[in-house]
């Protein structure tokens, strides 16, 4: 399964979930930067590492590929943490134990969430969803 298989699904998997709950930043993606005002979230899917899980004849060395998944959720400052922490519970339930049958993408580590604070117009929460995948090589 390719990287573009793999990363297409789990942006499928979020938009299904999130139900257009807000707008979505997707990176190198022209003309979906944020809004002007309203809360927003940037998605970014990040591959981290790989290990040989495994050895076996040509084309059957099984690999075991993690990454992470993490969403900046962004409202507005001054409005207080509850709307983000909603949007943070909403964004960990999308992920939490999901497995794509297709590409073999597991969230086996629950997603977390971390308080980043305010920065001029904008109040931010990350969510972070660990994910791996294992691949014969």
């Amino acid at each position: 399964m390719t990287l573009a298989a793999r990363h297409a699904a789990i942006r499928v998997r979020f938009e299904t979930q999130w139900a257009s709950a807000t707008p979505v930043q997707y990176p190198g993606v022209k003309d979906s930067g944020p809004p002007a005002s309203g809360p927003w979230v940037r998605m970014t899917i990040q591959d981290a590492g790989a290990e040989w899980v495994g050895m076996g004849d040509p084309g059957n060395n099984p690999a075991r590929y993690v990454g992470q998944v993490t969403l900046q959720i962004f409202t507005e400052s001054g409005e207080g943490e509850g709307e983000a922490l909603a949007l943070a519970d909403a964004a960990i339930a999308a992920f939490v134990s999901w497995n794509d049958a297709t590409t073999g993408v597991r969230f086996v580590v629950p997603p977390y969430a971390r308080q980043v604070g305010s920065d001029g117009k904008w109040y931010q929460i990350n969510v972070v969803a660990p994910f791996r995948f294992d691949a014969f090589q």
